[in-house]
């Protein structure tokens, strides 16, 4: 491995954050950033977008998220992700699973 020393500024919380994260894992600070980075799915279109306001990012978009997270607070109602994973998998196949339905969690 090719290490190289980097100090970053970190908000005190997210200094935190990382360094529980570590401890709880028993690995250190770089191992769980080296995850993180790993596990980045960084798009440039994506963060133009994000940049922007636009797509996903557009007031609109964002407007009807926080409506559906309040609607969820209110109801207590949702889909886990589980199930609607396993019905998108499911699409095109012969076994092609129901919508699924939301319930209280």
């Amino acid at each position: 491995m090719n290490v190289r020393s980097v100090i970053l500024e970190l908000d005190a919380a997210v200094a935190e954050t990382l360094e529980a994260r570590a401890a709880d894992r028993g690995i250190s600070v770089s191992e769980v950033v080296a995850e993180l980075v790993a596990d980045d799915q960084y798009d440039p279109e994506i963060e133009r977008m994000r940049h922007e306001g636009t797509g996903p990012y557009s007031p609109e978009a964002l407007a009807e998220d926080e409506a559906a997270v309040a609607e969820f607070l209110r109801t207590g109602e949702a889909i886990p992700w589980e199930e609607v994973s396993a019905w998108m998998r499911s699409w095109g196949t012969p076994d092609e699973l129901p919508i699924p339905k939301a319930r209280k969690l």
